[in-house]
């Protein structure tokens, strides 16, 4: 690899400058002895949106420069652990670049792949992205003036939409007969539901009938799900109930730290699960209403049909059909703990009387109080990583939907003017754009990008934050249609697989029965260029394509022994090489890929489905674009990739799912949905397009100067590399961001 002579020079000026912090190790308080503890971050990031707002990538950079001088708090979305350690803060923007740019020269970052694994997206940019980072962009203020961001939000709320701003009784909560059909309740004439226990209710329900919390604790037998503990309460929270049941069939996993349940508990129980529907039958009213979270899980287990019931976990269905956890509500609505994690096993008791509540509060506040609550806010994807920050996340939010404008904390552009400190700027003399004003900046401005490497090799960390902006060569002016659906067309050619040989005549049904096991099919057609037709089959996910290649070549469908295949074009040539980077790519190290689900997968079900792997760290479950319901694959990430392939391995050898290393992140997955429907300048004529590999030499130098720079870096530097997007009459793209600590590792 050559080194340009200035990149040159700077690798000496960082040899000569290490070699000086070894000998001076005390002074200004940056060269500090080498700390017992260092910086880490814990992003919540592993989620299908993995979208931060440039107020919140404000909020963290804020924290990140100024600890908590100023009253400054964590950012919501990423814990900083002992920021005080932290050495600096360094931000390189890549002038005009998207995240579209991000992937389509995505063999070409190889550095800063290697080097940051914590990723995220942003939305196209403001007028002044600068200035937007530091909280100095009125516009954006603006736009989220507290009301109305609320009367935004509200307009478009679910619970409004559906149940109107006005209060009702409890009548108007209960699910429909559709509603219980669509989410699994057993209903008379249902499939498998002959011998269920149907009880009976005299006259209509009102808005006096009785409320009585139930939930069950289960275990798993070799017939499935069977139930173990019934717990009642009636509407005072009051236990009226709590037994446990002896299953009919022999326990193969009694998920004791979901169930609480242990073989001693239930050696001395005689009661059955009959006994439970008679005691139950007496119990219960005729008029009952039952609430429970997720309550046809329970029905389904008692073998119960009830016509009158109002779910919580439904009754607080979020956008996109998003359902929140129990413990999650009763912590953020009604201010209390359940589930404690100093505990095992949940409590039947506490479950439903918490549904009780939550299902009070609802009926007696209003659907529009529920509303203002800004769940979705509060919860912020963190407890998708079981952060320790969600409680505080709780409090944090409910704080700034309803406190006074007036109280809003400074920004961090005030925050610093305040304590007297500077931010370093160095970039190109035609990038600086409304660089403001003189005493929140010391600009130094280069005639060139590697006048700015080495520059900022030499002069940072003099200032505790330091903006390096390198220029992209205009690249996005000159991004066409063509350039657009050659990325798309990419990874819609990584997805697609062809299977044969074939006889005329063939069941395409059977060869989709095989072949959706491996992921969700896009579409399949037949290509016939001989007597022996050809499927083209067309995966929304990479792993779904990877997955039929390795399990499914040489099976036997309709008396053939098929062989399946990878489309090989001028394209994809290099196809084996971007599985490996993607595979090896730090971000997703620990992460694999499982599908073969019968339905759209729940929080539930995956957490009986999984609960024997003791290292999961999160699990990610993508929406259908078209109707935004869960998938039927989902994605799991472990805390060691040693630990993901254990699991791998055994979910590949057990219960008929398939399952492999995971090549795709989160983030790709929303970017590949919304490749293409983002506008994009006129379509050009190829003569006009200019030649990519122009594109790939400018996208190596600057990973190699943003690895020289990085490496000119002292440990514990926090460095966030931002691609800022753009807005243009001809269209916009996303933005795209990625940051990490250096350490000595």
């Amino acid at each position: 690899m050559q080194i340009k002579m200035s990149e040159y020079k700077v690798l000496k000026q960082l040899k000569k400058r290490r070699d000086d912090i070894k000998v001076n190790t005390v002074g200004n308080g940056l060269n500090k002895p080498k700390m017992k503890k260092a910086s880490r971050l814990s992003p919540a990031l592993f989620c299908d949106k993995c979208e931060i707002q440039h107020r919140q990538l404000h909020q963290l950079l804020k924290f990140a420069i100024l600890g908590k001088e100023d009253g400054t708090q964590q950012a919501s979305w990423c814990n900083i652990h002992h920021q005080s350690h932290l050495r600096g803060v360094v931000i390189i923007i890549l002038e005009d670049l998207s995240q579209h740019h991000f992937y389509q020269f995505y063999l070409h970052f190889p550095c800063v792949r290697r080097l940051f694994r914590h990723r995220f997206i942003l939305p196209p940019p403001p007028r002044d992205f600068i200035a937007s980072l530091v909280g100095l962009n009125k516009e954006e203020k603006d736009s989220h003036d507290l009301n109305n961001r609320i009367r935004a939000r509200l307009s478009h709320d679910p619970i409004l939409r559906k149940y109107g701003t006005k209060k009702h009784g409890l009548t108007r909560y209960l699910l429909t007969e559709e509603e219980m059909r669509v989410n699994d309740y057993p209903l008379v004439g249902s499939a498998d539901t002959n011998k269920f226990v149907r009880f009976s209710c005299t006259g209509a329900p009102t808005d006096s009938s009785p409320l009585f919390g139930l939930d069950c604790e289960m275990c798993l037998t070799n017939k499935g799900d069977e139930v173990t503990r019934v717990s009642l309460v009636d509407s005072s929270g009051n236990s009226i109930m709590d037994e446990l049941v002896k299953p009919d069939n022999p326990i193969l996993d009694y998920r004791t730290s979901f169930s609480g349940i242990t073989r001693n508990m239930l050696l001395p129980v005689k009661t059955k699960l009959k006994d439970v529907q008679n005691k139950l039958r007496i119990l219960l009213p005729p008029s009952a209403v039952l609430v429970g979270h997720s309550l046809h899980y329970d029905m389904q287990a008692l073998r119960m049909i009830h016509p009158n019931v109002i779910d919580t976990a439904i009754l607080f269905t979020r956008t996109f059909e998003r359902k929140f956890k129990l413990k999650f509500l009763t912590q953020a609505v009604l201010k209390r703990e359940i589930q404690r994690d100093d505990v095992v096993g949940h409590n039947p008791s506490e479950d439903a009387a918490a549904a009780l509540e939550l299902a009070q509060y609802f009926i007696e506040h209003g659907p529009e109080k529920v509303a203002l609550l800004n769940l979705e806010e509060m919860f912020v994807d963190a407890s998708c990583l079981q952060s320790p920050l969600a409680e505080r996340d709780i409090k944090s939010q409910q704080n700034d939907v309803t406190a006074p404008q007036q109280s809003a904390r400074p920004c961090l552009a005030d925050s610093l003017v305040k304590l007297k400190r500077q931010i370093l700027y160095i970039g190109k003399r035609e990038s600086v754009k409304n660089l403001v004003p003189s005493r929140l900046f010391k600009n130094i401005l280069c005639t060139s990008d590697e006048d700015v490497l080495e520059r900022a090799s030499s002069v940072i960390p003099q200032s505790p934050v330091s903006i390096v902006q390198f220029q992209s060569g205009s690249i996005f002016s000159e991004c066409s249609a063509d350039t657009n659906e050659h990325v798309r067309g990419l990874f819609e050619d990584f997805g697609t697989v062809f299977v044969r040989p074939f006889k005329t005549g063939m069941c395409m049904k059977s060869v989709k029965i095989h072949f959706q096991s491996c992921g969700p099919i896009n579409s399949m057609s037949i290509v016939t260029d001989d007597s022996q037709p050809c499927v083209r089959i067309q995966y929304s996910v990479p792993e779904a394509a990877q997955l039929a290649v390795n399990l499914l070549n040489g099976i036997h469908i309709n008396g053939c022994c098929i062989t399946v295949r990878r489309l090989v074009t001028s394209r994809t040539l290099y196809y084996n090489d971007l599985l490996k980077e993607m595979e090896d790519d730090p971000e997703i190290s620990g992460t694999i890929y499982v599908s073969g689900f019968p339905r759209p997968l729940t929080e539930d079900f995956l957490q009986r489905q999984f609960s024997h792997f003791k290292d999961i760290k999160a699990i990610f479950v993508p929406t259908n674009p078209q109707n935004q319901l869960l998938t039927k694959y989902c994605y799991i990430k472990f805390h060691s990739p040693v630990s993901a392939a254990a699991a791998a391995d055994y979910i590949q050898a057990h219960g008929g799912l398939r399952s492999t290393k995971a090549v795709t992140s989160s983030h790709l997955h929303r970017w590949l949905r919304t490749v293409g429907i983002y506008p994009t300048c006129p379509k050009q004529s190829e003569q006009e397009i200019p030649p990519q590999e122009d594109h790939t030499e400018r996208i190596k130098d600057m990973d190699r100067k943003i690895n020289n720079l990085y490496e000119s870096l002292l440990e514990n530097t926090l460095c966030v590399i931002l691609f800022p997007g753009n807005k243009s009459d001809n269209g916009s793209l996303p933005g795209f961001g990625l940051m990490g600590i250096k350490t000595d590792t």
